[in-house]
């Protein structure tokens, strides 16, 4: 894939409900390199930015926006590179990993002992809690993904995740292809309704997560045979998620494993199997909230809770609000669907 994604000229600067757009075309290389700073800062991480010494002038467009629990971006501009130092760490912990992916030109990543160069459409992952180095060695268009590390690190695992960090995933060919083109097709459309976007930044990060696990090589067949093993029991946890009764224990006894060994296969990724499983229940009671007909008690039976109080109460924990509220706020036309009970009465 080497076409370049399309970008529009945003004015100078505008922010509205966590987007951010910013052209640096119209003002002068002093003004227009201190508010990119800044801008960089507030989109992903503090970071200090360096230019060439022989870059006279200085020009650059960014278009950031929340997908989801996620956050995307587009960026156009001159040679520079991104600097993560540990001090910048410790006076602004981060938590996220950004993915970085260049439509046209050219920039290196660098993290620990690794380093890669990305190009057409290939991708790579820095995890903003260690350093870094993003370097655009020439004018580069670059799509970047914010993502928090939860919702990576149950998807890939932490072990494969700090392997991966630092490292291009082609874009060219297999499933790396799919994900590429996947994540420019998002960024340079936003014609999603706000509804879909969580199920659309869930699916993203699946197609993403299936590159990096295909694509990365270097780990031990021991990590690997691990990681394998946290797909299986996801994938059983996943098939009985309507199940209240259905316990760890259970899935150990039909899949061969211990309890302790189920545990430290969740806990490699960053997370234990009860919240693992109560997060994908919270995306597909999102989706179905948002997509189907399906009244709020019968997803709440759907996907495992014993009664419709007990999931309005886990859902509002968790979402923010209600479940018919959250229908009403984020479905087009916020029309009530079959069997969907008032927000007051969810809470009775």
């Amino acid at each position: 894939m080497t076409e370049s994604a399309p970008m529009v000229d945003p004015e100078c600067t505008a922010r509205s409900n966590g987007a951010v757009a910013l052209s640096t075309r119209d003002l002068t290389s002093a003004e227009g390199r201190a508010l990119w700073a800044e801008t960089l800062d507030s989109t992903y991480c503090e970071m200090a930015v360096d230019w060439p010494a022989t870059q006279s002038s200085f020009g650059a467009d960014i278009i950031a926006r929340p997908v989801g629990d996620l956050s995307l971006s587009m960026v156009r501009a001159d040679p520079h590179a991104v600097v993560r130092t540990a001090a910048m760490i410790e006076s602004d912990p981060g938590d996220d990993y950004l993915l970085c992916l260049i439509t046209k030109g050219s920039a290196t990543i660098s993290q620990g002992t690794h380093e890669a160069v990305l190009c057409d459409g290939a991708f790579g992952f820095v995890d903003s809690s260690r350093p870094f180095i993003v370097n655009g060695v020439t004018p580069f268009e670059q799509i970047v993904l914010r993502t928090p590390r939860a919702l990576v690190s149950s998807r890939i695992g932490q072990t494969v995740l700090q392997d991966a960090v630092g490292q291009s995933i082609s874009g060219g060919s297999g499933v790396g292809r799919v994900a590429s083109n996947l994540l420019v097709d998002l960024a340079t459309h936003d014609d999603f309704c706000a509804g879909s976007l969580f199920a659309v930044s869930s699916a993203v990060l699946d197609v993403v997560s299936a590159a990096v696990n295909h694509q990365v090589d270097a780990i031990s067949l021991t990590d690997r045979a691990h990681a394998d093993d946290l797909r299986t029991v996801q994938q059983v946890m996943l098939r009985d998620i309507g199940e209240p009764d259905r316990r760890i224990a259970d899935v150990g006894a039909e899949l061969g494993m211990s309890v302790r060994y189920i545990h430290k296969l969740f806990s490699a990724a960053g997370t234990t199997p009860r919240a693992w499983l109560y997060a994908r229940r919270f995306d597909r009671a999102r989706n179905l909230l948002l997509h189907s007909d399906l009244g709020v008690v019968e997803i709440g039976v759907q996907l495992g809770f014993r009664d419709a109080s007990h999931f309005s109460r886990a859902f509002s924990r968790h979402c923010g609000s209600s479940p018919s509220r959250f229908r009403v706020e984020n479905r087009p036309g916020g029309s009530p669907v079959r069997g969907q009970r008032s927000a007051a009465a969810e809470q009775a």
